[in-house]
C-alpha cells in the first residue's frame, strides 16, 4: 500500500481491497441456508420496518432489503404480516402502513409476490381494499405501488408438454438412469399441481376484484386499481369468466369516463379472447371456414396476379367474377411480388348464419353475459348518450377513440347483424346530430368498427347493412362541418386498415360516384370535404384503388386555379397521392422478380426514380403547360390574384406535398424541369405565399440525397439559374449550389464538383456586394466540405 512499493495510488489500491472483500463476503454468503438466528433477526428488522419512526424505518428496510438479496428465502414468512398490516381496517396505522408498502414496493418482495399465486391475491386484494386510510400520503403510495407492479401483472400458463426433441433427450437419459422416468413424471406432476392451484386463485382473484368494482362503497380510486389489475389477468389462455365480462358490459353506460373507458378497452379483449378461443376449439366454425391458403403460382387464383390492381374497377363495373375472386387483406401482398401462397377469404356466403356459431363451452357463460346486456332493451341509447358527452377540453381537440372502436367492431363481429337491429335507431340518431361534434365523434366511431366488424357477415347480412348505412352516410357526408371532417376521416381509415376494397363497394360507389368533386361549385368547403374523405381511399388501399378512381374521370386538374386556396391544396394532395398510389411493382413470381432485378446491375433496379406513369407524367406536364400559358396572359401591374399565380400555388403545393409528406417521391425526377420556373416565382414579392412555397421547394431540392445520374442533373440545372442577368436569382441561387454539393458529395462527380468550384469563384468579383458575400461564403464552406482527393 505504500507509494514507494505500490505503483497504484494509496486511495484507489484501498478501495480495491474493500470492494474485493465485500464482494468476497456476499458471494460466500449468498444463497446460504436461513438459519434460526437469521429468521429472527429478519423477524425482528421486519418489525421495525413498521415503526412509528420515519428513521427508523428507512434503516430497517435498507437493511431488510440487503438481507433479502443474501438470503432470498427469508422473505417469504414476511410477506403476509405486511400484507396484514393493509388490511387491519379497525386498528389503522398510516405509519405501520406506509412501513409495509415500501416492503411490499422493494425488488424481492414484489419478484415473489407476482411469481407466487400464495401470495399474489392476497397482496392485490389488501392493495385495492385499503381505502379505509385517509391520510393523502398513505393513498400516493397505494397507487404508485399498485401503477408500479401491474405492468408485470400475467394469468396463470398452462404447462406446455415438451416437444418430440426434449422427449428423445429424455429416453436417451433414461437408458442410463432409471430414475430419470420418475423425476420427469414427479416434476410432471408437480408443475400441474401448481397450475390447478394457480388456476383456482386466478378464478378467487377475479370474482373478488369484480366484487370490488360493483361494490358501491368503493371509491372511484380503488375501482380504478382493481380495474387496472383485471385489465392485465385477462388472458386467451384462460376462459374469461362470466361475472367480469358481465361487469364490464354495464359499465359502458357508468357515470364515470374512466370506468366506461376502462370497461371499453376490457371489454374488447375479452370478446377477443371468446373469439380466439371458439376458433381453436372448433375449427370448422364459419368465421374460420372463409379464410384459406391460395397457391398463387396456379393462373386462376386471382385471374391473373399482376392484374390484381384492377379487380376493384371491375368489381364496381358489375363483373361477377371480379367480385366473388378471393379476398386479399394484406395490403403489401402483391404489391412487389406475389409469394407462393397467400393468405385470402372466400366472398361473403349466402345464408343467415352467424359467423360464431359455435361458442367454446368454457366461454358460454361469458358470452351469454355480455349478450344478455347489450340485447336489452334501452342499453344502446344509453350507450350512445353517454359514449356521446363532450369532454372538457376544446371541441378542436376532440379526437376519434380506437379504443371505443375496437369496442364496436368486435360486438358486431361476434354478435353479427341481429346486434345491428338493436344498435341501428341509437346510431342513425347520432349521426343526424350534425350540429353536436360529440354525437358525430360517437357515430363516426360506431360506424367505423361496424364497417370493419362486418369481416365474417354472409351477404345478406351485408345487403341489409348496406342499404341502410349508405342514405345515412350520404346525408352525413352533405353535412359535414370543419370540426368533424376529422372523426369520419379517421373512421374511414380505421375500417379500411388491413381490408380488401371489394369489402366495401357500396360506400366506394358513394365517395367516388355518388359524391363526386366538382371544382364549379360555390361551397368551398364542402368541395375540399370530398377531396379529404377520397384521400381516406388512397391512404388505405394504395395500388388496389387507384385505377378505379382514375376510371371516374375526377376533375383536379379544373382546380388548379379555383379561387378558394382550401379547395386548391386539397386538390394538389388529391392528385399527388392518387399518382403514387398507381405505383405498383407487382412481380407475378418471385424469379421473375429475381431475374428483372439482375439486368439493372449488382444492386438491382433502382426504385427510387420512378416518374410515374404515363398518367401521372402527361398530369404534370398539364398542369405546368397551363401554369406557363397563364404567365404569357398575365398583364403588367395587375392588382389582385390572377390564374398564374393561383395555378402557380397548386403546381408548387403538389411539388411540396410529393417532397415532404409523400410516400413516394414520384416528382423527384420532375425537379429539375421546374428549377427555372421556381427561381422566377420566388421573385413575385407581391405574393408571400407563393415566394415562399418557391423558395421551399428550391432549399429541399438542393437538400436532397440524390442518385448518381440524378445529381447531375440537378447540379447542371442549378449551375443554369447562374446565368441570369438578375442579380437576385444569382445571389439565392449560390447558397443552394453549396448545399447540393454538401448533400451529394458521394455522388456528384469530380468534373461537375470542380466546374461548381470554379463558377461560384468567378461571382467573387461581382458588381453586387451581396452576391460577392454570398459567393465568399459558399466558397468557404464548399472548399471546408470538399474531399482530401
Amino acid at each position: 500500500m505504500d507509494n514507494t512499493i505500490c505503483e497504484m495510488p494509496r486511495i484507489y489500491a484501498s478501495r480495491r481491497a474493500q470492494l474485493t472483500q465485500v464482494s468476497r463476503l456476499f458471494h460466500n454468503t449468498r444463497f446460504m441456508p436461513a438459519s434460526e438466528l437469521f429468521s429472527d433477526i429478519s423477524a425482528q428488522i421486519a418489525h421495525l420496518c413498521l415503526s412509528a419512526y420515519s428513521e427508523v424505518r428507512s434503516y430497517a428496510v435498507s437493511a431488510l432489503d440487503n438481507i433479502m438479496a443474501v438470503v432470498p428465502q427469508i422473505k417469504y414468512p414476511l410477506i403476509p404480516m405486511f400484507v396484514a398490516e393493509l388490511d387491519a381496517r379497525d386498528e389503522s396505522n398510516p405509519e405501520k402502513m406506509m412501513g409495509a408498502l415500501r416492503m411490499l414496493d422493494s425488488l424481492p418482495i414484489r419478484r415473489a409476490c407476482l411469481r407466487d399465486w400464495r401470495f399474489f391475491p392476497a397482496m392485490v386484494l389488501a392493495l385495492c381494499r385499503a381505502q379505509h386510510e385517509d391520510k393523502p400520503q398513505v393513498k400516493t403510495m397505494i397507487r404508485n405501488t399498485a401503477v408500479t407492479q401491474v405492468v408485470y401483472v400475467v394469468a396463470p400458463v398452462e404447462p406446455v408438454p415438451p416437444g418430440p426433441l426434449l422427449e428423445q433427450m429424455v429416453n436417451a437419459l433414461d437408458g442410463a438412469n432409471t430414475d430419470v422416468s420418475v423425476a420427469v413424471a414427479k416434476s410432471r406432476e408437480t408443475c400441474a399441481q401448481r397450475y390447478r392451484y394457480a388456476a383456482s386463485e386466478y378464478t378467487r382473484l377475479v370474482n373478488e376484484l369484480v366484487g370490488i368494482l360493483r361494490d358501491a362503497g368503493t371509491t372511484w380510486r380503488f375501482a380504478a386499481i382493481a380495474g387496472y389489475y383485471l385489465d392485465q389477468l385477462t388472458s386467451v389462455r384462460t376462459a374469461p369468466e362470466e361475472q367480469l365480462v358481465g361487469t364490464l358490459a354495464e359499465y359502458l353506460t357508468s357515470d364515470l369516463m374512466l370506468f366506461r373507458e376502462s370497461a371499453a378497452l376490457n371489454l374488447a379483449q375479452a370478446i377477443g379472447m371468446i373469439k380466439k378461443r371458439s376458433k381453436l376449439s372448433n375449427p370448422n366454425i364459419a368465421a374460420a371456414q372463409r379464410r384459406q391458403q391460395l397457391d398463387m403460382r396456379d393462373g386462376r387464383a386471382l385471374g391473373a396476379p399482376h392484374a390484381y390492381a384492377d379487380l376493384c374497377e371491375r368489381a364496381l363495373d358489375g363483373d361477377t367474377e371480379a367480385v366473388q375472386t378471393p379476398l386479399v387483406d394484406n395490403p403489401a401482398c402483391g404489391w412487389f411480388v406475389w409469394p407462393k401462397t397467400a393468405k385470402v377469404y372466400a366472398a361473403a356466403p349466402t345464408g343467415d348464419a352467424l359467423a360464431f356459431d359455435s361458442i367454446e363451452e368454457a366461454s358460454r357463460p361469458a358470452y351469454n353475459a355480455v349478450r344478455s346486456v347489450l340485447f336489452a332493451d334501452g342499453k344502446w341509447a344509453e350507450i350512445a348518450r353517454l359514449f356521446s358527452v363532450e369532454s372538457t377540453r376544446p371541441s378542436e381537440e376532440e379526437i376519434f377513440g380506437g379504443t371505443r372502436a375496437g369496442l364496436f367492431s368486435q360486438v358486431f363481429s361476434l354478435f353479427g347483424p341481429p346486434l345491428l337491429e338493436r344498435a341501428w335507431t341509437a346510431i342513425e340518431g347520432l349521426a343526424r346530430e350534425n350540429e353536436r361534434v360529440g354525437a358525430q365523434r360517437a357515430a363516426a366511431e360506431m360506424i367505423g368498427g361496424l364497417l370493419r366488424g362486418t369481416k365474417h357477415w354472409v351477404q345478406s347480412g351485408l345487403d341489409a347493412m348496406w342499404t341502410q348505412l349508405i342514405p345515412l352516410l350520404d346525408t352525413v357526408f352533405a353535412r359535414l362541418a370543419p370540426d368533424t371532417l376529422r372523426f369520419w376521416q379517421a373512421a374511414l381509415q380505421y375500417a379500411f386498415a388491413r381490408r380488401d376494397p371489394r369489402r366495401y363497394l357500396p360506400l366506394i360507389r358513394l365517395i367516388v360516384y355518388g359524391r363526386p368533386f366538382d371544382p364549379q361549385a360555390e361551397a368551398p368547403f364542402a368541395e375540399a370535404a370530398k377531396l379529404d374523405i377520397l384521400r381516406a381511399l388512397f391512404g388505405a388501399w394504395d395500388w388496389r384503388i387507384a385505377s378505379a378512381v382514375v376510371a371516374s374521370r375526377p376533375r383536379f386538374l379544373d382546380a388548379l386555379a379555383h379561387p378558394y386556396k382550401q379547395v386548391r391544396d386539397a386538390a394538389a394532395i388529391a392528385m399527388y397521392t392518387l399518382s403514387s398510389a398507381e405505383f405498383s411493382v407487382s412481380y407475378a413470381r418471385v424469379d421473375e422478380a429475381v431475374d428483372d432485378l439482375a439486368r439493372y446491375g449488382p444492386l438491382g433496379r433502382d426504385f427510387s426514380q420512378w416518374a410515374g406513369s404515363s398518367r401521372t407524367q402527361a398530369l404534370i406536364s398539364e398542369m405546368t403547360q397551363r401554369v406557363q400559358a397563364w404567365k404569357a396572359e398575365v398583364v403588367p401591374l395587375t392588382v389582385g390574384p390572377t390564374n398564374f399565380s393561383r395555378g402557380s400555388k397548386t403546381l408548387l403545393s403538389f411539388f411540396f406535398v410529393g417532397f415532404r409528406f409523400g410516400p413516394r417521391r414520384l416528382t423527384l425526377d420532375h425537379a429539375p424541369n421546374i428549377l427555372q420556373l421556381l427561381s422566377e416565382l420566388q421573385e413575385h414579392h407581391d405574393d408571400d405565399e407563393l415566394c415562399r412555397l418557391a423558395s421551399s421547394n428550391l432549399e429541399f431540392l438542393s437538400q436532397v440525397l440524390y442518385t448518381a445520374n440524378l445529381s447531375e442533373i440537378v447540379g447542371a440545372r442549378l449551375l443554369a439559374l447562374l446565368d441570369s442577368s438578375m442579380w437576385h436569382v444569382v445571389n439565392k441561387a449560390l447558397p443552394l449550389l453549396c448545399t447540393l454539393t454538401f448533400a451529394n458529395r458521394f455522388t456528384l462527380s469530380r468534373e461537375i464538383r470542380a466546374r461548381i468550384l470554379d463558377t461560384t469563384s468567378l461571382f467573387l468579383e461581382h458588381d453586387q456586394i451581396e452576391v460577392r458575400q454570398a459567393a465568399s461564403s459558399s466558397l468557404t464552406n464548399m472548399v471546408k466540405c470538399a474531399s482530401s482527393n
